[in-house]
């Protein structure tokens, strides 16, 4: 495996490119796109590959100013599966280990962050080093960002793109937010430490993976119909990264380091992804909205399951249902413009129509709905948009569909949780989040679409039926 250095920022690659090389060239610290924006990358190294666990660790004293100290976060898990032997590696550096229990899981809430900040201050650390997979690294990342302190991230699973995103998972009462938060500057990803990951953690990443699919066939229907900015460079990274690794599950069993390359790649690739452009439009749509009620809500009653990209695996496969009966009725269907209008205004306002248990998440429903600017001459714009551009809208999401139906059947194949009993999700549940995605998140969507032509019963509908 060769090495390349650019502006002081080093890429380990291998024979075939990995998808996520190409945002970090593009875009390191700050590059123009051919979608008409600029955006950036802070990444200075990123290594992949096998041997990268040592070759990391033995940076660490150079990274170190003055003989600095690096405070290194990790849990039970994470330490037997990388920590320990990282640490080991990092001959000559200065280190100060904080090592979480790892049961029960590290809940990421703020007030950890701000104690662990503290914690990191106290010992002078010029570097935070999180070892890990999403809590530990979203934690790490967040401690940086509250201290000042600069961060490196250790993947011990290619469950999420927390390694290379700009924003952390983290509970602020009650709620996970994604939070603006400090990036990594140095991101290693040994393919032996993720291959040998637990199973459970490998779904959680392809499970993810399938919204990739949804997000970019919603970022389209956005561009369409809403006229919002597309940057197609990175979509097809996020996209493209996504087929790979889903293609890679089918040789899980039999080539797990194929199946970890290709997982690992994907993952940061979102995570760049999400980076270059400021937010999470590449990598997350309407399945992502569904799995955040679940987790907000605390409704998960199969622990060994309670991960995010199994939650948003299974809601990908509810959405697929949703969708593959939205885009199967378009095709013969015109919509009364003025009938519809008609409705609308009759239609109470979305707090008098509110349900009484999404009363817990009223202040989340207010922030979002609080961005979404629509009102009758938005309806209108967008019935009238669908006449002109159905064809379009329609021959772009219905391969696409075709792509996650077949993702999909790859994963159980493999044995993944789809179904909402297998995660101990009461069905319930489900049908609150498929009801109220349209107040949950100000982004759109094929749920905004069913509404718009007065579709939504039969969209739910569908997916009731994949609960």
């Amino acid at each position: 495996m060769g090495g390349s250095r650019d502006r002081g920022r080093r890429v380990i690659v291998r024979a075939m490119p990995y998808f996520f090389e190409d945002l970090v060239r593009r875009y390191r610290g700050r590059g123009a796109c051919p979608c008409g924006r600029t955006h950036a990358v802070g990444a200075r190294d990123v290594l992949v590959g096998r041997g990268v666990l040592e070759r990391s660790a033995a940076m660490l004293a150079d990274a170190l100013p003055g003989g600095g100290t690096a405070w290194v976060l990790s849990d039970e898990r994470t330490e037997e599966a990388a920590g320990g032997a990282w640490k080991r590696y990092a001959v000559g550096a200065r280190i100060v280990a904080k090592v979480l229990p790892g049961e029960p899981k590290p809940v990421p809430t703020i007030e950890m962050v701000h104690g662990l900040a503290a914690e990191a201050r106290a010992t002078g650390a010029s570097l935070i080093v999180g070892i890990g997979s999403g809590v530990i690294v979203d934690l790490a990342k967040h401690v940086s960002h509250v201290s000042g302190i600069p961060n490196w991230a250790v993947a011990t699973a290619g469950s999420v793109d927390a390694y290379s995103s700009a924003t952390a998972a983290i509970r602020v009462e009650g709620y996970h937010r994604a939070l603006p938060t400090a990036v990594s500057v140095h991101i290693a990803a040994d393919l032996d430490v993720i291959a040998r990951s637990p199973r459970e953690l490998s779904f959680a990443g392809f499970g993810d993976l399938l919204a990739k699919i949804i997000a970019y066939l919603d970022w389209n229907l956005a561009r369409l119909m809403s006229d919002e900015h597309y940057c197609p460079v990175i979509a097809e990274a996020s996209l493209g990264s996504a087929r790979q690794a889903l293609a890679a599950a089918r040789v899980l069993a039999a080539d797990p380091l194929a199946a970890a390359g290709s997982l690992a790649d994907a993952a940061l690739t979102s995570g760049f992804a999400m980076q270059a452009m400021g937010g999470s439009r590449s990598a997350a749509s309407a399945e992502h909205t569904i799995a955040h009620l679940w987790e907000m809500a605390g409704v998960v009653g199969n622990e060994r399951w309670d991960l995010h990209g199994v939650l948003v695996g299974s809601a990908s496969r509810i959405v697929l249902a949703a969708y593959q009966r939205l885009f199967g009725i378009l095709p013969g269907f015109t919509p009364d413009i003025p009938g519809r209008l008609a409705a609308f205004d009759r239609e109470p306002p979305w707090e008098a129509a509110l349900e009484e248990t999404m009363l817990p998440f009223l202040s989340k429903i207010r922030e979002e709905m609080a961005l979404r600017c629509f009102d009758r001459e938005v309806l209108a714009d967008r019935l009238a948009r669908f006449v002109r551009r159905r064809a379009q809208i329609i021959a772009m999401a219905v391969p696409l569909l075709e792509e996650l139906e077949e993702a999909v059947r790859v994963l159980e194949g493999c044995g993944f949780p789809f179904g909402l009993p297998q995660l101990g999700v009461p069905r319930e549940a489900g049908l609150l989040a498929l009801r109220n995605v349209g107040l949950l998140r100000h982004r759109y969507s094929g749920f905004d679409l069913a509404y718009e032509l007065g579709l939504s019963r039969e969209l739910v509908e569908a997916a009731a039926g994949a609960l």
